[in-house]
């Protein structure tokens, strides 16, 4: 029986998958033409030329149309459609509505290929010698990323998902439907609305950054692979540097973001877990960290070739790696931010293993004509750079490999099981990488490309190794930093911030001031790493006078009646008042000074919990910022009554070090992707 369904507004879905088939299409014909262009004689490539930039633009065009659409389906809370339903919901507040776009995986992929249209369209406009090949490997990838959202099925094959399949085509096969009913929107009431989790400010910007930095890294790729299909291997890496800083810059942006989401959202009191879908983000970034690395010997010295093409198509790879990892469904067992699957899993595995078979397949063909200068000084630069590099590589591989367990399980039915305490093994394993990648930045400050006399050399380390050395001694004596380990990664540390600093000011010579200024960021961002999480202290041992059940408990939380003053870590703490904001539920601690009952407040603390109906409770921490410490609170069980709550408090020393420093390095990278940009358009 057919029903004419009422209040449904359709015409909006149907412009959107309409949009997203010419997307489709045009990407693919865009692909066709490019090709064919760069296979033709010079007299018979502009009409192919003009053809393929035509369909690219209507491609850019029609996933812009498909983007504006969705939003207006979010805005309007037009509950007919699935997606829209699923993550939206008539009492999230509106600076939160945006989040919605991306909250689930046909939004994902619709915001990664949106980027990456956009700078296709960019390096389409600026790229003057190879846009043929390099926009070909583009709008192949345009292919694949608008097919994720196709949402048909072929035979028994689901190819994407559509951000504008109707509710009651996806669940009205459930045997008691409301969808019986015509009127059913009206019986539907609101939708189920966002994660509490992704109620934050950070989640509003976290996403969009990483997706434009996984959209970026595609340049790079498309770059190496128009290159080694021409056979001209060194033309290529000049103007995909910028691309590759580019990418450091916005990918390592959104990292941080969704660590300081994590800092403020979850209550672990840090802002890295070595979560899967996190390491799966960091992996890409630490590779083409190397790659850069390796690109720049290869135009100083023509040397490295390999390794430079190797992992500037690797960091692409890894990147729909990390994509595969949260979509598939693999990780749902040990992470908290994959996505379950959705039946896509098989598409995702054939895009990564294109693009892997790509990368291998080319590099291959063409290994043995990659020409090397058999200069292996070790006085040089260029020689700790590259051995710099491959210790990067070799800290990715540890992590890529550990994440990747699950996939091993379930590829070849084993039973390894991943770490149980994942940040005590992640630290051992990653602490003697960073303390040789900061002791190799500490010394080659002082080298120069090529060769360099050794004494000259000695005689620039003494003073900043001195100054490490002596500055060393209060870290110990104050007892900031105790264990040998993080005292000698603290002395490498020290070293790389006074050499980058010796190098700044007293090197004559020209100097890659963008490059100093991202070193000191890092060995910055270290250091507040060591300093903080050497010193990170639970300060909320219970003093109150009921018992929590167990010596764990007792030792870590504070039961807290209210109006009841209790003493915690150097303060006194009263749980004064709380009150419903929303779905939440404030929840106001005072911290106070004093005594003899003579006590004056020195702030204020504000954790919530989110009371989700549909999702159940989330506790969101609050945390008090000052120069050299914050206090963090996070609410660990409330009371039938909210008379009683039972708060745990962690200090975090020193924590500014780490954000000012991952603040510095992302600086840097802007400043050197500035720079090589200027030097870039100066020469055209």
């Amino acid at each position: 029986m057919n029903i004419r369904f009422i209040g449904e507004h359709l015409i909006p879905g149907q412009l959107g998958t309409a949009f997203i088939w010419i997307a489709f299409f045009t990407a693919l014909l865009a692909m066709v033409f490019y090709l064919a262009y760069s296979r033709k004689k010079e007299g018979e490539r502009s009409s192919f030329k003009s053809l393929a930039r035509t369909f690219f633009m209507v491609h850019t065009f029609s996933l812009l149309a498909v983007a504006t659409i969705l939003y207006y389906l979010i805005f309007n809370h037009y509950f007919e459609y699935t997606y829209v339903w699923q993550y939206s919901s008539t009492t999230l507040p509106m600076k939160y509505i945006i989040s919605c776009f991306w909250a689930g995986q046909e939004g994902s992929f619709l915001i990664w290929a949106v980027f990456q249209a956009l700078i296709g369209v960019v390096v389409l406009l600026i790229e003057k010698k190879s846009e043929s090949r390099v926009m070909s490997v583009v709008a192949l990838s345009q292919v694949f990323m608008t097919s994720m959202m196709l949402g048909v099925q072929f035979l028994s094959i689901k190819i994407g998902g559509s951000p504008f399949s109707l509710l009651r085509d996806t669940f009205g096969s459930t045997p008691v439907s409301i969808f019986e009913h015509a009127e059913y929107l009206q019986l539907l009431g609101d939708g189920n609305g966002l994660n509490p989790l992704l109620e934050n400010i950070w989640m509003t910007i976290h996403p969009p950054i990483l997706f434009l930095g996984y959209a970026l890294t595609l340049i790079p790729f498309s770059y190496a692979i128009a290159s080694l299909v021409k056979k001209d291997y060194y033309s290529w890496i000049r103007p995909a540097i910028p691309w590759t800083i580019l990418a450091l810059t916005l990918l390592g942006a959104g990292i941080l973001l969704g660590g300081a989401w994590a800092y403020v959202s979850l209550t672990f009191g840090g802002f890295w877990a070595w979560d899967p879908v996190e390491n799966s983000s960091l992996v890409p970034w630490m590779t083409l960290v190397a790659a850069l690395h390796f690109m720049i010997i290869s135009k100083k010295q023509r040397n490295a070739l390999f390794s430079a093409f190797t992992f500037i198509c690797l960091s692409y790879v890894l990147v729909l790696y990390a994509s595969f990892l949260t979509r598939s469904g693999v990780l749902a067992e040990t992470s908290a931010h994959s996505f379950r699957d959705n039946g896509m899993t098989g598409q995702l595995l054939i895009f990564l293993l294109l693009y892997l078979a790509i990368t291998v397949v080319f590099i291959a063909i063409n290994v043995k004509k990659f020409s090397s200068k058999k200069q292996e000084l070790m006085m040089s630069r260029e020689f700790w750079m590259f051995i710099g590099s491959i210790i990067i590589i070799l800290a990715a591989f540890q992590i890529i490999f550990t994440t990747s367990i699950p996939v091993v399980n379930s590829l070849f039915h084993t039973g390894i099981a991943p770490p149980l305490n994942p940040v005590a093994f992640y630290n051992k394993w990653q602490l003697p990488f960073v303390l040789l990648i900061v002791a190799f930045m500490a010394f080659t400050q002082f080298l120069n490309y090529f060769d360099n006399d050794p004494k000259a050399f000695m005689r620039k380390m003494i003073v900043p190794a001195v100054m490490a050395l002596l500055l060393l001694v209060p870290f110990y004596f104050t007892g900031i930093v105790r264990q040998v380990n993080f005292l000698l990664l603290l002395f490498f540390v020290l070293f790389a911030i006074f050499s980058s600093l010796y190098n700044l000011i007293f090197n004559t010579g020209s100097r890659n001031i963008p490059a100093i200024i991202t070193h000191i960021g890092f060995t910055l961002f270290v250091l507040g790493t060591v300093m903080t999480f050497s010193n990170s202290k639970t300060i909320s041992a219970n003093t109150s006078r009921f018992d929590l059940g167990d010596s764990k408990s007792n030792t870590e939380n504070l039961l807290m009646i209210r109006g009841d003053t209790l003493y915690m870590g150097g303060f006194h703490v009263v749980y004064t008042n709380n009150w419903r904001k929303g779905n939440e539920t404030v929840y106001q601690v005072d911290f106070l000074k004093g005594k003899m009952g003579q006590y004056k407040k020195e702030f204020s603390l504000y954790p919530t919990v989110n009371r989700n109906p549909k999702m159940g409770d989330v506790y969101n921490p609050d945390t008090r910022h000052f120069l050299w410490v914050d206090y963090y609170t996070y609410i660990s069980y409330v009371g039938v009554q909210p008379d009683y709550i039972v708060i745990k408090t962690i200090m975090n020393p020193y924590i500014n070090i780490l954000w000012f420093g991952a603040i510095m390095m992302i600086t840097g990278f802007g400043l050197a992707f500035r720079k090589r940009m200027q030097k870039r358009f100066n020469n055209i």
